[in-house]
């Protein structure tokens, strides 16, 4: 069952797991007719189709506002945090009062969760930001722990910049490379971890066959990248003539408000504890993995 599955990354989640076989249950919050696999929910009503969780063998849960739509106003704020809040305590209270057979709950987070990092490399117990993402990653982790209640296996994966030829994190830069501008954030010295999207949805289904991966994992790239050799990668492989340009940090805080730390703060986050899990990356590197993506473009 997917909550959550209409963004970048649900999206393609699904595609990925029906080309694999597997019924995907979908969880929306729009119309549905009876047969197609949606099942209707509203999270601020506290409103779900129990019939998707006694279907169910396994939940994913995605479900979140977009934290990069629009600048950080206390009321975007409040619907980031209350988004994930509410759709989370939903599914955690519907399985502990709804008879099922879901065995495992597979949570999204972000490496957000950990701030501004340097160039400390970041393990899964390492100590976690107290600014806005740290503290809403922190609350939505603690809100999927009431999973373990109900006797789930719980996976929670800390995703980092996802790639895709879709959207995302993407698509604004290839936009400012087509008017010959390759912009580089504050000092361009912050790390970016980043994972392709195939990658992250090759992860989640490693997690749904395999029992012993339980916990918390950063889906992360293994090579993460400075803003500034990330760009200049991008230019490369591109083989335009952009313009690397640099915009200053108060700059983009002017723009962007407390938003501007998408941007200007990073996280060299590992990805050591799931490739212990014998996982290998389809796209370990980033070359390789823009190389695919722009190959879509």
């Amino acid at each position: 069952m997917l909550a959550g599955g209409s963004g970048l990354i649900g999206t393609r989640l699904r595609e990925h797991l029906e080309s694999k076989n597997y019924r995907v249950i979908n969880l929306t919050r729009k119309a549905v007719e009876p047969g197609k696999g949606y099942f209707h929910w509203d999270p601020e009503k506290k409103v779900i189709d129990q019939e998707a969780i006694k279907q169910a063998d396994i939940l994913i849960n995605l479900a979140g506002t977009s934290i990069a739509d629009i600048r950080w106003t206390a009321r975007q704020k409040r619907k980031i945090i209350n988004s994930r809040i509410f759709a989370t305590d939903l599914l955690t209270q519907t399985l502990l009062t709804t008879p099922n057979k879901i065995t495992a709950v597979i949570n999204a987070s972000a490496t957000g969760i950990y701030g501004h990092t340097d160039n400390r490399i970041i393990r899964e117990e390492s100590f976690l930001a107290t600014d806005f993402l740290g503290l809403t990653c922190k609350r939505w982790e603690d809100a999927a722990a009431n999973f373990k209640k109900s006797g789930k296996r719980l996976v929670i994966f800390r995703s980092g910049l996802v790639l895709s030829e879709d959207g995302g994190f993407l698509k604004p830069l290839l936009k400012a490379l087509s008017f010959g501008i390759a912009p580089v954030f504050g000092s361009g010295e912050q790390y970016q971890s980043w994972i392709h999207i195939d990658d992250l949805c090759k992860m989640i289904n490693k997690a749904i066959i395999n029992e012993k991966i339980e916990g918390v994992y950063n889906a992360v790239g293994p090579c993460p990248l400075s803003n500034y050799n990330f760009m200049k990668l991008l230019t490369q492989l591109k083989e335009g003539n952009q313009l690397i340009i640099k915009i200053p940090a108060f700059i983009m805080k002017l723009i962007m408000g407390e938003m501007s730390a998408l941007v200007l703060e990073g996280t060299r986050a590992s990805s050591k504890k799931i490739e212990e899990t014998e996982f290998t990356f389809t796209y370990p590197q980033a070359s390789y993995a823009l190389r695919n993506i722009l190959h879509k473009h």
